[in-house]
C-alpha cells in the first residue's frame, strides 16, 4: 500500500529525479532515513522502475520526430517484430494498441531522409510487418509527467 507520503515523494522525483533525499525530507517534513526507506520501497514494488534525463533531441541533431503506425501480418507476429523494433535505436517506445495499428511507435531521427531509411532498411523488412504509416510531429506541444 502506498499512501499520501508517498505520493508527494513521487510527485518530487517526477519533477526531478536526481533531488536529493535530504531535500525532499525537509519539503516533507520527515526524516531523512524514512524518506530513504520509502523510496526503497516504491522500487522493491516496482512503482518507480528507474530514474532518467529528459533529453532535446534536436539539440543533438534529430530534427524529425515521427510516430509510425505499424500493421502486422497476423498479431501472433507481434512479440517476434517487438524483439526487433527494440534493436533499432531511434525507436523510442513502441505500443500494443487497439485500433486500425497493431504498434504505435515514436521514432526519432536527423531529418527526413534519415527517417526514409529507416524505415526502409529497417522497419519495413521485419518479418511479420505488413505495411505502414508515418506521421511527422511539427511540433511537441506537451511533455510531461502524469502528477498524482
Amino acid at each position: 500500500m502506498i499512501d499520501d507520503t508517498d505520493i508527494k515523494i513521487i510527485n518530487s522525483l517526477v519533477g526531478n529525479s536526481r533531488r536529493s533525499t535530504t531535500k525532499i525530507s525537509e519539503e516533507l517534513d520527515i526524516s531523512n532515513v524514512a524518506t530513504q526507506q520509502r523510496i526503497t520501497k516504491l522500487e522493491t514494488q516496482g512503482i518507480i522502475k528507474g530514474y532518467t534525463a529528459k533529453i532535446d533531441y534536436l539539440k543533438l541533431g534529430y530534427k524529425t520526430a515521427a510516430y509510425l503506425g505499424i500493421f502486422l501480418e497476423k498479431a501472433k507476429n507481434y512479440h517476434d517484430v517487438i524483439s526487433q523494433l527494440q534493436q533499432v535505436p531511434e525507436i523510442l517506445e513502441a505500443h500494443f494498441t487497439t485500433g486500425n495499428y497493431s504498434i504505435f511507435a515514436k521514432v526519432y531521427a536527423k531529418d527526413n531522409i534519415h527517417l526514409m531509411e529507416i524505415l526502409s532498411k529497417e522497419i519495413q523488412s521485419i518479418d511479420g510487418i505488413a505495411r505502414t504509416e508515418t506521421f511527422i510531429s511539427l511540433e511537441e506541444g506537451v511533455n510531461k509527467e502524469l502528477i498524482f
